[in-house]
C-alpha cells in the first residue's frame, strides 16, 4: 500500500507465483513495476561456512532495452559460479560476465532500511474504522495494537488515547 504525499493512497496485488523466491520476485517486478528483470540466488559453502550471494539483472525504466538483448545478458549471468560470487569483488564478477558488453557501472550506494509507518499514520488508519469496529476492539483487548508487518513496529492505543484521537478528528473536520 503506497500513500503518496500527493494524490490518493493506493494499493498493489501480486500473488507469490513461482517455485522459489527468485521466481516469485521476478514475477512480482514483472508485474507491478512491468519490468524485466531476473534474480540469481546462490547459496552454498564457502570455506567451511554457510554462504549467500546474488545478482539482481533489470531493466532500468529509462533505456529502451530490446527482448532479444536482456535474454542475451541473462544467459551471461546464469554461467556466474556460486564460488565467483562468494569470493570476487563486483567490479571482477562484472568483467568476467560482460567483458565484450558495454558496460555502465555506477557508484556503490549504501543499503539502508526506512519505514513509513508512524503512531500518527495508524491513528489516521483508525480513523476510517466505524465507532462499533474501534469499540468492539477495545472491548475484546483493552487496547488497540497495531502491528507494522514491514519493520516490526507496535504501536499501542489505549482507550482514552482512541477517545483523543476520535475527538481532535471530529474536531478538525468542523473547521
Amino acid at each position: 500500500t503506497i500513500t503518496p504525499v500527493e494524490g490518493e493512497r493506493y494499493q498493489g496485488v501480486v500473488g507469490l507465483e513461482g517455485d522459489s523466491v527468485a521466481s516469485c520476485l521476478e514475477n512480482y517486478f514483472l508485474q507491478s513495476e512491468q519490468l524485466p528483470t531476473r534474480l540469481f540466488i546462490r547459496s552454498g559453502e564457502h570455506e567451511g561456512r554457510p554462504a549467500a550471494a546474488g545478482m539482481l539483472l533489470q531493466v532500468l525504466p529509462a533505456q529502451h532495452v530490446g527482448h532479444d538483448d536482456f535474454d542475451h545478458l541473462a544467459q551471461l549471468t546464469a554461467t556466474i559460479k556460486n564460488e565467483e560470487l562468494f569470493t570476487l569483488p563486483a567490479n571482477d564478477v562484472l568483467y568476467r560476465l560482460y567483458h565484450q558488453e558495454s558496460v555502465t557501472l555506477y557508484e556503490p550506494q549504501a543499503v539502508s532500511f526506512h519505514c513509513h509507518c508512524s503512531r500518527e499514520r495508524c491513528a489516521d488508519a483508525l480513523m476510517t474504522l466505524s465507532d462499533d469496529d474501534l469499540n468492539e476492539m477495545l472491548a475484546q483487548e483493552g487496547e488497540i495494537d497495531m502491528h507494522c508487518d514491514y519493520c516490526g513496529n507496535h504501536y499501542l492505543f489505549s482507550e482514552s488515547e482512541v477517545s483523543d484521537i476520535r475527538h481532535a478528528n471530529t474536531d478538525s473536520t468542523r473547521h
